[in-house]
């Protein structure tokens, strides 16, 4: 088994995705349960089962990377 992360592109939710090697699932897609937004596609059969891990709302906000010291001298 082959456990991934995920987010949403349209809200932020974070998604943990497990993706079976030995098992035949069927193509298809998966939306996110926050949103409603497609989180993933795939056309091979894999067997793919995602776990909603934290919403958006309860994400810290993104902090922008400050500037390099050695751009300041």
């Amino acid at each position: 088994m082959k456990i991934t992360g995920i987010t949403c592109s349209a809200c932020g939710a974070a998604y943990e995705m497990a993706e079976a090697v030995s098992v035949k699932g069927k193509p298809g897609q998966e939306n996110c349960g926050m949103c409603g937004a497609v989180l993933a596609q795939w056309h091979e059969p894999g067997l793919k089962a995602f776990r909603l891990v934290m919403a958006a709302e309860h994400r810290y906000a993104r902090v922008p990377v400050p500037p390099s010291p050695a751009a300041a001298v």
